[in-house]
């Protein structure tokens, strides 16, 4: 896969995991916040999603990335942290989504 194919993907299933994970935008009414709320198909779903949010990043930067691979896995995991944090805070402001730990 080539580099601007591989980034191409990995910028579609950001978005896509930005426009999934949003509801009805409400900045002035409080969200729901239930951080014990699990359940397991959103779990496996979040971790398909961002598996492939891993990968597709990896795939972008490997050719460019001159140090060891293991060090650019680590560098786009903390990435996917990031964006999942920033996402499950937006879910704060929404109507319809619950923000959890997972």
């Amino acid at each position: 896969m080539t580099r601007s194919i591989s980034r191409i993907a990995w910028a579609l299933v950001s978005a896509f995991i930005v426009f999934a994970s949003l509801g009805e935008w409400a900045p002035n009414q409080p969200g729901n916040w239930a951080p014990l709320l699990v359940s397991v198909s959103d779990v496996a779903q979040n971790v398909l999603v961002y598996v492939s949010f891993g990968v597709f990043g990896v795939l972008s930067f490997r050719d460019t990335y001159q140090r060891h691979w293991l060090r650019l896995v680590v560098r786009i995991t903390g990435l996917a942290i990031l964006f999942a944090a920033s996402n499950e805070a937006l879910q704060l402001y929404t109507l319809d989504r619950v923000a959890s730990l997972i």
